[in-house]
């Protein structure tokens, strides 16, 4: 059986999941496996808590390090500006390393909200290039 890893993002989404569930107990097995579950017990009378909206504002970090280019090489016009409504696959800024012109990609329905650094300036990997308001998550 090949041993995978499962990114800590996913993992944090399964213990909400989870959790909101009322799962208290978790117990996992070995060799011919076995999964145990315990939930709590929850009386009738007791409310749950409403779980929090989720954040609808989604940064956008660049896909690796080099310089961020809001427009492309050859315009004078922007790819996107703040009010923007933008979709899924659009382009919403270059990152130059060297030669190469790597896309950032509008990864939701939503709104740009903030542009957090100007054309020309280093960036980093993931570093937050732009805020989306998620029109999903409303």
């Amino acid at each position: 059986m090949e041993k995978t890893a499962i990114p800590l993002p996913t993992l944090r989404a399964v213990a909400r999941k989870m959790q909101t569930a009322g799962l208290s107990h978790l117990t996992l097995g070995g060799k011919a496996w076995s999964v145990k579950m315990t939930f709590a017990a929850v009386p009738p009378s007791t409310p749950q808590p409403v779980p929090a909206p989720p954040n609808a504002l989604r940064p956008v970090g660049a896909p690796m390090p080099g310089t961020l280019r809001l427009r492309h090489p050859l315009s004078q016009q922007d790819f996107v500006q703040p009010g923007q409504v933008v979709k899924p696959d659009d382009v919403l800024a270059l990152v130059q390393v060297g030669p190469l012109y790597l896309p950032v990609i509008s990864p939701v329905n939503g709104t740009v909200q903030n542009v957090v650094i100007n054309d020309g300036s280093p960036v980093e990997y993931e570093e937050e290039i732009l805020i989306i308001h998620d029109h999903n998550q409303e």
